[in-house]
């Protein structure tokens, strides 16, 4: 249904989880991957799983917080495959824990790395996206954006953010013919979530049970909705953040 034969997709932090659901999804449709983690190893053990699937993929380390990793990751990309079609701005943390309190230190990190980490990586990739006059800028978000939980204001907040600037980069971005949307996944099984769920057992089958679908939701659900956004069926949608997330948040 969906081709991006030909095409190449950045993909950050697709060492694992979400980000590596991602990339197989795109990779399902004929993208070539760049792999962008910090964990280099790791991303390594992506790109041999992306190949064994038949699909072309390279692994480059990169640091969101760091403009001079992030530039070298953009080089290293267009380098290696001359131009980059799709950017997805996966990276992302989850400072604070259930039950404990969150910090001044947990705002810093999480806007940083969540929010700063998703315009450092944009602008890097955008004067090339301005000089081909096409681009899809795609950023995971979260519907904890949409309703905060009280227990994660600094996630939650960075979160909110990252969707209020992808529709400011939408506008900015839209006479260069350069398409900004987000996804926002809620509750998806990743190792992150289960290291954040691990006090808390119950959590899991809460989230579930309290969506209508009542089913959980895998990475590579996320890495759908990413797959329509970066294909021409979403040619002209764009400053839109759509919710995958069994129907937990409606808007």
């Amino acid at each position: 249904m969906y081709n991006l034969s030909n095409r190449v997709a950045l993909v950050t932090g697709a060492a694992q989880g979400i980000g590596l659901g991602i990339a197989l999804e795109l990779a399902k449709a004929g993208s070539r991957i760049v792999v962008a983690d910090r964990d280099l190893p790791k991303a390594e053990g992506a790109v041999a799983e992306l190949h064994n699937s038949g699909a072309t993929a390279i692994a480059v380390a990169v640091d969101v917080t760091n403009a001079a990793s992030v530039n070298g990751c953009v080089r290293a990309a267009l380098e290696q495959f001359s131009a980059v079609d799709v950017l997805v701005n996966n990276a992302g943390i989850h400072c604070e824990k259930l039950g404990q309190p969150s910090t001044e230190e947990h705002f810093h990190r999480c806007l940083d790395v969540n929010l700063v980490g998703v315009w450092r990586m944009t602008q890097a990739l955008v004067p090339h996206f301005k000089a081909r006059r096409e681009g899809k800028i795609i950023n995971i978000a979260s519907i904890d954006g949409r309703k905060p939980w009280a227990q994660t204001p600094a996630y939650s907040a960075s979160k909110a953010a990252l969707i209020n600037l992808t529709q400011s980069l939408a506008i900015d971005l839209g006479v260069h013919n350069i398409n900004v949307n987000a996804v926002c996944p809620g509750g998806v099984m990743t190792g992150m979530a289960d290291a954040f769920q691990r006090d808390f057992p119950a959590l899991r089958d809460h989230i579930i049970n309290s969506r209508p679908l009542k089913r959980a939701l895998s990475p590579e659900d996320v890495g759908k909705a990413v797959l329509f956004f970066a294909s021409s069926h979403a040619a002209n949608i764009t400053g839109q953040a759509l919710n995958v997330d069994g129907g937990a948040v409606m808007n």
